[in-house]
């Protein structure tokens, strides 16, 4: 089924936006034991998600997976997110990764605590919670910076990325699409009733960027 996608595409970007602009202001002020922390990791998820599908579906538009000749030859093996941030300059700002995580996020509970603050406990032991350390969400955050200022440049990285996706959809190694499964990071419940319009655009954008990688060639 055909669509035409621009219309979403133009009305998501100035939300996408607004949302990146809302954590620059409040991000840098946050405190190793900042009480609302969790949230602020949340809105950094729910951003590096929209921002995700965004790009797909830009890549994608109507034709599907970028058509784009890549060698064989040339394809690198697939590195992880980390090794990727490790050789990146120093002077450069994090390069946003254009795939998701396989391995599913913990889950939080939330439990209440004295004078109206939060604790968060991790239901699953397998994800032990980590320390949470404001430079790591910052680093983020300069990386969905990076995608608002030129979203040309960033269009460009996931149509390779599809492109070589293709070619190794062939080889039948590596990693072929850009999401994981199951819910998008960011998605919840819970925040369908605090924050409605950012989860209605992302549950659609998933749709719609499903449905653009769908359209791959055969």
């Amino acid at each position: 089924m055909s669509r035409d996608d621009r219309p979403t595409l133009d009305r998501a970007w100035p939300i996408i936006c607004q949302l990146i602009s809302l954590l620059r202001v409040y991000v840098p002020r946050l405190a190793p034991i900042a009480p609302d922390r969790v949230k602020w990791q949340h809105l950094t998820r729910l951003a590096e998600s929209l921002i995700r599908r965004w790009l797909v579906l830009n890549a994608c538009q109507e034709s599907g997976w970028p058509h784009v000749r890549v060698r064989a030859t040339r394809l690198a093996p697939v590195r992880s997110c980390a090794s990727r941030q490790a050789q990146q300059p120093a002077n450069r700002p994090p390069r946003f990764p254009l795939e998701e995580a396989e391995r599913p996020l913990a889950r939080l509970t939330l439990t209440p605590d004295f004078e109206g603050s939060s604790r968060f406990a991790n239901s699953d032991e397998r994800y032990p919670m980590r320390r949470f350390n404001p430079a790591r969400l910052q680093r983020r955050l300069a990386a969905l910076t990076d995608v608002m200022n030129d979203p040309v440049r960033h269009t460009a990285r996931m149509i390779r990325w599809l492109a070589r996706a293709a070619a190794r959809r062939q080889q039948g190694t590596g990693r072929i699409c850009p999401f994981r499964v199951g819910w998008p990071p960011g998605a919840s419940r819970y925040q369908q009733k605090q924050d409605p319009v950012r989860q209605d655009l992302l549950s659609w954008l998933n749709i719609l960027a499903r449905e653009a990688v769908e359209r791959r060639p055969p």
